[in-house]
C-alpha cells in the first residue's frame, strides 16, 4: 500500500513540501491560504483521507484547515454532521457537554419561576427525578387535560344527516363550536 509520504516524496515541488509552515501556522490567514494552495494539488483526496485516518487536529490537510474544523468542540460537531461525517468523539463529547450545559440553564430558569412543566421535562432529560415544584407543575398540567377531555366528552353532539355537529360550549361566541 502507498502511503501518503510515499506519494509526496515522488511528487515534486510540493507546496506543502517546501514552504511547510505556512500549513501549520497559527495564522488563520496563512492557514486560509495554504487550503487555497491545495486546491491544484494532485494529491489533495489521498492528503485529506490521511488526515482523517490520522485523526489530525492541527493543519492544513488536503484543502481543509482542521484547526478551523474546531474539532473538540459543539462547533465541531455541528461541522461533522454538516458534512454528512460521523463526529469524533472529542466533538461528540463536546456537543453532549454543551447540550447539559443548556438543559441546566433551562432548568434554572424553571426553578427560578418556582417549577414549570419544562423544568420537569428538563429533569427527565438529564437522567434525574424532578424535584417537588416541578413535579408539581406537571401534576397541575396533567390535571387540566383530564379535565378538558372531561369536558369535551361532556359536551352534547348534535346529529345532522351523516354528519355529527358538536353544540357550542356553553358561553361561547355564536358560530363557534367546540372541538
Amino acid at each position: 500500500m502507498t502511503t501518503l509520504a510515499d506519494l509526496t516524496a515522488t511528487t515534486p515541488g510540493l507546496p506543502c513540501r517546501t514552504t511547510p509552515d505556512l500549513w501549520f501556522s497559527t495564522d488563520p490567514i496563512e492557514r486560509h491560504d495554504a487550503a487555497q494552495q491545495c486546491r491544484q494539488c494532485p494529491l489533495l483526496l489521498d492528503c485529506m483521507r490521511y488526515a482523517l485516518a490520522n485523526d489530525e487536529q492541527h493543519g492544513v490537510w488536503g484543502g481543509v484547515d482542521f484547526e478551523a474544523r474546531g474539532c473538540g468542540s459543539d462547533r465541531g460537531f455541528r461541522a461533522h454532521r454538516t458534512r454528512g461525517e460521523q463526529p469524533c468523539p472529542m466533538c461528540q463529547a463536546a456537543h453532549d457537554e454543551a447540550v447539559e450545559a443548556d438543559r441546566r440553564r433551562l432548568l434554572a430558569v424553571a426553578h427560578a419561576a418556582g417549577g414549570t412543566v419544562r423544568g420537569y421535562w428538563m429533569h427527565r432529560r438529564l437522567g434525574e427525578e424532578a424535584c417537588v415544584p416541578c413535579k408539581r407543575a406537571q401534576a397541575r398540567k396533567s390535571a387540566e387535560r383530564r379535565r378538558a377531555v372531561r369536558a369535551a366528552a361532556e359536551r352534547p353532539v348534535a346529529v345532522l344527516g351523516d354528519r355529527r355537529a358538536v353544540e357550542p360550549a356553553p358561553g361561547a361566541p355564536a358560530g363557534v363550536q367546540a372541538a
